[in-house]
């Protein structure tokens, strides 16, 4: 991790400053061509310029494990913030979206941006899984002082073998997937004092359970 990091600290800016330039000239082509075909290729460059700084970023987090500022937030809300910014994804995607949050105040101690980014790649691979849509259920529960959002899927799951290598640098159960993402997911748990457990049998769909230390909660008293 410590290697991995100082490589991700050395590469991370000589990659971002030509990316930001191709990315700029890029977007104007696009704007001033009038030619749909030439126009594709030009959203296509874009969305894969898009794909190689979201994987700079996530080397980003590995570089800088000491910028992660704690405090105590309400997590309900950014719950909720995560699954309205993926709400038109889901639409797209045929996926159905089953919350079940019987809290209206849940504190924990966090950086709020860094838990986004943990429930933004679960949910990700949650409707990777499920091609051809489903239903994608999310629940939270509290037990000993523990928050646990549980994220369960209906999507093809994962055999025995495949499960145990989660989270190991550059493995990935997708075609096209780098395994950063979930290595930085589990980084970022452990750096808050929690875990992530991943149930999963072939056929059967995945639950990813995040696991947070709780300072406080409430129920909610609207239903």
């Amino acid at each position: 991790m410590s290697a991995i990091g100082e490589l991700a600290a050395g590469i991370a800016h000589e990659i971002r400053n030509p990316l930001t330039t191709i990315k700029g000239f890029t977007e104007f082509l696009n704007a001033t061509e009038e030619d749909e075909k030439k126009k594709s290729y030009y959203k296509l460059l874009l969305e894969e310029t898009e794909r190689i700084n979201f994987i700079v970023s996530e080397f980003m987090v590995l570089a800088k494990p000491q910028a992660i500022l704690l405090k105590p937030i309400n997590i309900i809300p950014t719950i909720k913030k995560v699954f309205k910014f993926l709400e038109a994804e889901f639409n797209l995607k045929n996926i159905i979206i089953s919350l079940d949050i019987n809290y209206e105040h849940v504190v924990v101690e966090c950086d709020e941006n860094l838990i986004k980014q943990v429930l933004f790649n679960v949910l990700k691979n949650g409707m990777e899984a499920m091609p051809g849509g489903g239903t994608l259920q999310c629940k939270v529960s509290i037990k000993n002082d523990m928050v646990s959002i549980i994220v369960k899927d209906e999507g093809i799951g994962i055999s025995e073998n495949n499960l145990k290598k989660l989270g190991d640098p550059f493995y990935s159960t997708k075609e096209e997937g780098n395994g950063l993402g979930l290595m930085v997911c589990f980084n970022i748990i452990e750096n808050h004092k929690g875990e992530i457990q991943i149930e999963s049998k072939e056929n059967s769909g995945t639950t990813f359970t995040i696991m947070l230390p709780s300072l406080e909660f409430s129920y909610n008293t609207s239903f």
